[in-house]
C-alpha cells in the first residue's frame, strides 16, 4: 500500500513537471517572427544581403532556432560566391573598356558585401582607367585605404574641413558607399557629395570616398561652368580646394570662373546705372573687383558713378 502511494506520489509529480513544461514558451516571439518574415521576403526579392542579415537576427535572438542558423550559414555562403563572381565579371568588363557594365557588376558585388575591399577598389580603378570626366582621378598605391600617393600627386586622403561636412551632411539614414558611387555613375554629382560627406561620417578617412567627392567636386563645377552659372561653380571649385588645393586644372577653373563671374557682375552694374540706380550699380562693380581686380571698365565706371552719387547728394 505504502508502495501504491508511493508509485502515485511519482506520477503526480512527473505529470505536474510536464504540465510545467508546456508553459514554457519554444518559438520565437512576436520581434523574432517578425525578422524572420522580412528575412524570408528580403531572399524572395533577390535581396541577399539585407536577408542574411535577417537570419543573423533571428538566431541571435533565438540560438535553438535551427532553420536560421541553416538559412544564415547558406545565405553567407551564397553571398561570398556571387559576390567573387561580380567582381570576376566586372574585371572582365574592365578588360573590354566596357565602363559602364563594369560598373554595374562592382556595385553588385558591393550591395552584397559592402566592405569587400577588391570590390572598392576595382570600383575607383574604373573611373580612373576609363573615365572621360574623372581623368584626373589619382591613381590608389598598395596599402589600401591609408596608403599615401606619390609625391607629386594627390595628397594623403583627408576628409572635407569639419565646417564643410556640417553645411552639406543632413540628418537622415545612411548611405553605403555602394548607393554613393551609383548616384555618382549617374552624374547625380551633387548626391553624391552629400552621399560621400554620410559615407565619410561613418568612415573617416575612408580614400575611396574621398577620391569620388573630389571628382564630384570637380565634375559638377565644370557643369555648372557649361551652364554659366559661374557663382555656383566657384563655390565646388573652393570647396575642392580646401580639400586638395593641388587638383589637375583646379586654378585655371578657378580663375576662369572667377573672371567670368566678375564680367557679370560687372554687367549687372551697367544695367542699374542705366536704371539710375547708382547704389546697387556701385556695389555689382565692387563685387566685379573683388572678383578680379583687374577690371578697369569695372573699375572706372564705379569712379563716374561714386562721382555722379556724391554731386546727386550735394544738391539734395
Amino acid at each position: 500500500m505504502a508502495l501504491l502511494r508511493h508509485g502515485t506520489l511519482l506520477v503526480g509529480i512527473t505529470v505536474i513537471a510536464l504540465s510545467g513544461c508546456a508553459t514554457i514558451p519554444t518559438g520565437l516571439s512576436e520581434v523574432g517572427r517578425r525578422y524572420e518574415e522580412e528575412a524570408q521576403r528580403f531572399e524572395r526579392d533577390g535581396r541577399l544581403r539585407d536577408s542574411l542579415e535577417r537570419w543573423k537576427i533571428v538566431s541571435a535572438i533565438n540560438p535553438e532556432h535551427t532553420e536560421a542558423r541553416h538559412k544564415q550559414r547558406e545565405l553567407e555562403t551564397t553571398v561570398q560566391k556571387q559576390t567573387k563572381q561580380h567582381i570576376a565579371a566586372g574585371k572582365e568588363r574592365l578588360q573590354r573598356r566596357e565602363k559602364q557594365e563594369a560598373q554595374r557588376e562592382f556595385l553588385a558585388a558591393l550591395r552584397l558585401d559592402p566592405g569587400n575591399r577588391e570590390a572598392l577598389e576595382q570600383l575607383y580603378q574604373s573611373e580612373q582607367q576609363l573615365g572621360e570626366q574623372t581623368a584626373y582621378a589619382r591613381p590608389l598605391r598598395k596599402g589600401g585605404v591609408g596608403a599615401k600617393s606619390q609625391p607629386g600627386q594627390s595628397g594623403d586622403a583627408k576628409s572635407p574641413p569639419p565646417e564643410e561636412t556640417e553645411e552639406e551632411e543632413e540628418t537622415g539614414e545612411e548611405v553605403s558607399f555602394a548607393e554613393a558611387a551609383e548616384m555618382f555613375r549617374r552624374g547625380d554629382y551633387l548626391a553624391a557629395i552629400d552621399a560621400f560627406s554620410r559615407v565619410l561620417a561613418q568612415q573617416p578617412g575612408l580614400r575611396e570616398a574621398v577620391e569620388y567627392q573630389k571628382l564630384a567636386y570637380y565634375n559638377q563645377g565644370v557643369a555648372y561652368m557649361g551652364k554659366e552659372n559661374y557663382g555656383e561653380a566657384l563655390k565646388m571649385f573652393e570647396r575642392l580646394r580646401r580639400i586638395q588645393p593641388d587638383f589637375k586644372r583646379l586654378p585655371h577653373y578657378i580663375q576662369t570662373a572667377r573672371e567670368k563671374l566678375a564680367d557679370q557682375h560687372y554687367l549687372a552694374g551697367i544695367r542699374q546705372y542705366k536704371e539710375k540706380k547708382l547704389k546697387e550699380a556701385i556695389e555689382e562693380w565692387d563685387q566685379a573687383l573683388a572678383l578680379n581686380p583687374k577690371l578697369e571698365n569695372a573699375r572706372r565706371s564705379k569712379e563716374r558713378a561714386r562721382g555722379l552719387l556724391k554731386s546727386l547728394q550735394e544738391i539734395k
